[in-house]
């Protein structure tokens, strides 16, 4: 390894720890230095940066954005004008994933990836090791299986252009220089030059190595579909393994089946051992057994994964996870505190500029947002960010809530994006209800779910909301109007009400009809990531979906239906 992870994550946890220690006095010195370094920009003289000196002054002087303000800028920066944001120019542009309406493009400088890399790279590698503090660091870095997309993607000024989760790795490499030796897949691979479904090819390096330590994700469906993935085409692989070959069935160019029989000969005696720990398909605890030098996984993860998560566990047993970082296209807000510990992420101070908008609590009545360094746990906010790259005030729509503090930096968790409500009636059932509701049928039921969608629907005079489910064939009821589709309805209607009181209150009052569950067919998320994929939003980068809020997302859905 050319990389010393050791010492890298030492010295990220340590400036975590010392910044925390300090939130105030660092969120009032990184905003002031952003105003000061911005004030001669276009946007910096049209909101007099240049006679602000304080927090509050920001606030009275600056509106709240959202990302209609800053079209006509980052036009103006895509034709190469400078000076429009910031001073620093962009050297990346990230592209939204999609998750909510058309893709946004927002420029990144490289001061923000510094940031990426020291807290959502460095400081989360100095976490893994201070888990394994017994153990010497070759014992717990090695190689690496990277489920993640790198295509090196340009706009038509030459700028580098991708996703949040991918622009770090592309920054890094920018002058050819990453090191690709710590992973299992070879540097072409994670940095192709189109971007493509490289899955087949990234398994076949992974399962063709028995000294892997870690996996690498975005995401943890991602990382629990690429483990199913192996599951269900095993057979398949191995065969193609000890052949030295390409089955005819995988969806995979000519330029990359070459690549494959060039690059990955024949290895019988790898595939019978194999073979030998799954005589038909993986099962329980198959990763500690494909490779059994695992130290951790790395994805984030959480409550709206619930369902991924556990069936995520069932593959990887007692390896821990590390779930990564909040954040999105407009920056990273937060990391998660320890290993194996879920809605649980420190809002680093050097992140950005945070602001607040009290959702629940006294707080509610403050005239202004609340900093950083004024939250109160148990409280929940939405989230404003002003980050390195030129956004100010940014209204990001997540809310989040304060479970904890890691010094004096708050620890949160992601609870719904405010977009992201059903309200066919005034009810505003926002994703942490639907998660709630869903957990709770689940359990009632006894259904396990791959996954569910939903979005309202108008039948007559009345509103409701029409459930998408995937779950294992055998404990679904078909879409038919039998008796258990009905009960289950009967449930899933109960446990809405349960989550949502202005909810039920509708019910009673009959301005919402109950809702409608449609079973959808084996494998049709697994689908849907690949209709993402063929426009242009790589597997796994996506957000998992939860309310259908556009029309193409809809009829992707309906025509997913079981018959």
């Amino acid at each position: 390894m050319k990389t010393d992870y050791g010492k890298l994550g030492k010295t990220c946890v340590e400036r975590l720890r010392s910044s925390a220690e300090e939130t105030a006095a660092v969120q009032i010195r990184l905003l002031l230095d952003l105003i000061y370094h911005s004030r001669n920009t276009e946007y910096g003289r049209r909101y007099g940066f240049h006679a602000i000196s304080t927090p509050g002054e920001f606030q009275k002087k600056v509106p709240i954005t959202s990302y209609g303000n800053y079209e006509g800028y980052i036009s103006q920066i895509l034709e190469g004008k400078k000076q429009v944001l910031t001073t620093e120019p962009a050297v990346y542009f990230c592209t939204s994933s999609g998750s909510v309406g058309e893709p946004k493009i927002v420029p990144v400088t490289e001061a923000d990836l510094n940031i990426q890399y020291l807290y959502a790279y460095g400081a989360v590698l100095g976490m893994v090791r201070e888990h394994y503090g017994s153990l010497p660091e070759t014992e717990v870095f090695g190689k690496i299986f990277q489920i993640g997309e790198f295509a090196k993607i340009y706009m038509d000024n030459g700028i580098m252009n991708g996703i949040r989760s991918s622009c770090l790795f592309q920054w890094l490499d920018r002058n050819g220089e990453f090191d690709a030796s710590d992973y299992c897949a070879p540097k072409e691979v994670l940095f192709p030059d189109t971007l493509e479904d490289l899955l087949y090819v990234k398994v076949r390096f992974a399962l063709d190595q028995p000294d892997i330590r870690a996996i690498h994700g975005v995401f943890i469906n991602r990382v629990w579909g690429v483990m199913d993935y192996i599951r269900r085409k095993w057979n398949l692989l191995l065969e193609d393994m000890e052949q030295g070959k390409v089955h005819e069935d995988i969806p995979l160019g000519k330029k990359w089946r070459e690549y494959v029989k060039d690059n990955l000969p024949p290895n019988p005696e790898r595939a019978r051992q194999l073979r030998g720990l799954f005589p038909t398909e993986p099962g329980a605890g198959m990763v500690e057994k494909i490779w059994p030098d695992m130290r951790y996984i790395l994805a984030a993860g959480g409550k709206p994964f619930s369902c991924y998560m556990d069936r995520l566990k069932e593959y990887t047993g007692a390896i821990p996870i590390h779930y990564y970082a909040y954040a999105a296209s407009e920056g990273i807000f937060g990391i998660a505190r320890r290993m194996d510990e879920p809605d649980a992420y420190i809002l680093f101070p050097e992140a950005g500029f945070f602001e607040f908008l009290p959702v629940t609590g006294a707080q509610k009545e403050n005239g202004r947002p609340w900093f950083l360094w004024e939250l109160s746990k148990g409280e929940k906010y939405e989230l404003l960010f002003t980050n390195r790259s030129g956004l100010y005030r940014y209204r990001m729509g997540d809310v989040v809530e304060v479970v904890d503090w890691y010094s004096h930096a708050p620890v949160v968790r992601f609870c719904y994006r405010r977009s992201q409500v059903l309200n066919g009636a005034g009810e505003k059932t926002n994703q942490e209800q639907i998660e709630e509701a869903i957990g709770r049928f689940a359990a009632k039921t006894g259904v396990s779910l791959t996954g569910y969608c939903v979005q309202e629907e108008m039948r007559g005079e009345v509103p409701g909301y029409l459930f998408y489910m995937e779950c294992c064939q055998e404990e679904c009821p078909s879409n038919a109007s039998d008796r258990s589709g009905a009960l289950a309805e009967e449930v899933l209607d109960e446990c809405l009400g349960w989550a949502n009181y202005q909810y039920r209150s509708r019910r009673t009052l009959g301005l919402i009809r109950r809702p409608r569950i449609s079973y959808l067919q084996e494998g049709s998320f697994r689908r849907y990531e690949s209709y993402l994929a063929a426009r242009g939003i790589p597997r796994g980068q996506g957000k998992r979906v939860c309310v259908l809020d556009t029309a193409d997302k809809k009829l992707f859905f309906a025509s997913e239906q079981a018959v």
